[in-house]
């Protein structure tokens, strides 16, 4: 029999975390926020792009149906063409360079979700890489 637990010191600081100054709780809360709206904005500023404001956590739920059919040569100079999510997830990685995950893990192969938990200068180098690349597309 094996039981785990969390250590004497994971219980105090949690107890501290909770009844300590929450300062720097509203300090990320707020940041989260901005970072929230720079990305959505973002997003809808791309053709073929549309993304509802998140309510929770830190992720972008961005429909991208709208690049459903369009072309792009991959890395074999292949023609490939936009299907669901899965295609414009190996897209983005690779014509863009940037990692996002398949709405169809989440119940929607119209929609492809970005986190938005780093800096201002990454949401923005990455919402810059993916206008390039979907700019590119036939």
């Amino acid at each position: 029999q094996m039981t785990s637990n969390p250590s004497s010191i994971a219980q105090w600081a949690a107890l501290e975390a909770l009844n300590g100054p929450q300062d720097e709780v509203a300090k990320m809360a707020g940041e989260f926020d901005r970072r929230r709206r720079l990305i959505v904005q973002g997003l809808n500023a791309l053709p073929g792009v549309s993304c509802v404001m998140p309510k929770g956590a830190f992720y972008a739920f961005a429909n991208v149906s709208g690049l459903r059919g369009r072309t792009w040569q991959n890395a074999e100079g292949r023609t490939a063409t936009l299907g669901g999510s899965v295609d414009v997830t190996a897209f983005l990685l690779e014509a863009a360079r940037v990692a996002v995950v398949p709405g169809l893990d989440f119940g929607s192969d119209a929609h492809v979700r970005l986190s938005y938990a780093t800096s201002d200068r990454l949401i923005g180098e990455g919402l810059a890489r993916m206008g390039a690349a979907i700019a590119a597309l036939a």
